[in-house]
C-alpha cells in the first residue's frame, strides 16, 4: 500500500529536478553593440561576460555594429583579457558612427608594469560582415534557442532581416529569426510621456530600426531611453570593484569617456540584465506592434496580437534594479 505514494513521489521528483535543469540552462546569446559610442557599451559586455562565468548565459558571438576599425580590436582585446579570444567577431563594414569616439584610442594604447592593457590580434579587415556572422550562428543552434541582444544602431539586426538564402542557410533572414531565435531585446527608442525626442541608436541607421521593428517575426522587447536614465551607474563602483583603476580596462575606458567623477546611465546594461533574467526588474507594457517614425521617434500601437513591447520601471523598484546592475557588472551575486 505504501509503495504507490512512494513511486509518486520519485515520478514527482524526477519531474522537478528537470524543470529546475531547464530553467537554469545558460540563456544563449548573442550581443550586437556599438562599443566606442557610448560607454554602457563596455559595462554591458563585462556583464555578460560575468553572467557567463556564473554559468547563466552562454555568448555565441559578438556583432559591432560600429564602424570604426578600432572598435574591432578594442572588442577583440577585451574579450582576449577575459580569457574569450575564441569569441566570433561580426563587423558592420558599411555601418554607421565611424567616429574615434573617446576612450577606444586611448584604452588600446593604456599599458600597466610595462604591458598593455589590450593586445587584440584581429582587426576589422579581417572580420565577416555582422549580419554575415548573425546567419552563421544562427543555423547552428537549436530551434527557438537564442537570444539576440541589440544595443546600439540596429543596422546588423535590419541587414539580417532583410537578408536572403544563401549557403550559409537555405532560410531567408526573417525566416531564420523566425526559426532560431527565441526573443530579441534591443536598447531602442523612447516612451512615454515625460520626454519627446527621437533617441539616438534609432536616429544613428532609421532605416534600420524600421526595418528591425517591422520584420522582426519573434518577441521583441524593447527598453526605452527612460529606463537607463533613471539608473545611473555610480562611479565609486569603478574606482573600487575592478581593482587597480589603472590596470582594468573598463576602468581605464570608463575614466577616458568623460572626466571624471561622474555617474553614467546604464541603458546597455537594463537590456542585458532583461534578456538574462527576464521578467525579475523590470515591467512591461501592453503588447503590440513598435512603429518607427521618419522623424526617428517611437510609439506602440497596442494589438492583442502582438509581439512587441517595451519595459516599465516602477519607482519602487528602481534602486534594487540599479543594485543588480552594479552588483552583475563588478561581479557580485547578490539576493535578488
Amino acid at each position: 500500500m505504501k509503495r504507490l505514494p512512494i513511486l509518486l513521489f520519485v515520478l514527482l521528483l524526477a519531474v522537478s529536478c528537470g524543470r529546475r535543469t531547464a530553467e537554469e540552462h545558460p540563456v544563449r546569446i548573442i550581443f550586437d553593440t556599438d562599443l566606442g559610442n557610448d560607454i554602457d557599451d563596455v559595462l554591458a559586455l563585462e556583464m555578460l561576460l560575468n553572467y557567463e562565468r556564473e554559468g547563466r548565459a552562454e555568448l555565441l558571438g559578438v556583432t559591432l555594429c560600429k564602424a570604426n576599425p578600432h572598435t574591432a580590436e578594442f572588442a577583440d582585446g577585451y574579450l582576449r583579457a577575459a580569457g574569450r579570444g575564441d569569441m566570433p567577431l561580426g563587423f558592420a563594414h558599411r555601418g554607421v558612427t565611424p567616429e574615434d569616439g573617446s576612450y577606444l584610442l586611448p584604452t588600446l594604447g593604456a599599458s600597466f608594469d610595462g604591458q598593455p592593457l589590450l593586445s587584440p590580434e584581429r582587426t576589422a579587415d579581417e572580420l565577416p560582415e555582422g549580419y554575415v556572422l548573425l546567419r552563421q550562428l544562427l543555423a547552428q543552434q537549436p530551434d527557438a534557442s537564442v537570444v539576440l541582444v541589440a544595443v546600439g544602431p540596429l543596422t546588423n539586426i535590419g541587414n539580417l532581416l532583410a537578408s536572403e538564402a544563401d549557403e550559409i542557410s537555405p532560410l531567408a533572414g526573417r525566416e531564420l529569426v523566425a526559426a532560431k531565435v527565441k526573443r530579441v531585446v534591443t536598447m531602442a527608442g523612447l516612451f512615454g510621456d515625460e520626454f519627446d525626442f527621437p533617441e539616438w541608436n534609432v536616429m544613428c541607421d532609421v532605416e534600420a530600426a524600421q526595418r528591425t521593428f517591422h520584420l522582426c517575426p519573434v518577441m521583441l522587447t524593447t527598453t526605452g531611453w527612460e529606463v537607463g536614465n533613471r539608473l545611473l551607474y555610480p562611479h565609486e563602483s569603478i574606482l573600487n570593484d575592478f581593482g587597480d583603476p589603472e590596470a582594468s580596462p573598463l576602468a581605464v575606458a570608463y575614466c577616458h569617456y568623460m572626466e571624471m567623477p561622474y555617474d553614467r546611465q546604464t541603458w546597455d546594461l537594463t537590456a542585458v540584465l532583461e534578456a538574462v533574467e527576464p521578467g525579475v526588474w523590470f515591467d512591461r507594457s501592453p503588447r503590440g506592434r513598435i512603429r518607427i517614425a521618419d522623424d526617428g521617434r517611437s510609439t506602440l500601437d497596442v494589438a492583442a496580437e502582438g509581439v512587441q513591447d517595451y519595459l516599465i520601471i516602477p519607482q519602487e523598484r528602481t534602486a534594487a534594479a540599479l543594485e543588480a546592475l552594479v552588483a552583475r557588472t563588478a561581479g557580485k551575486t547578490p539576493e535578488q
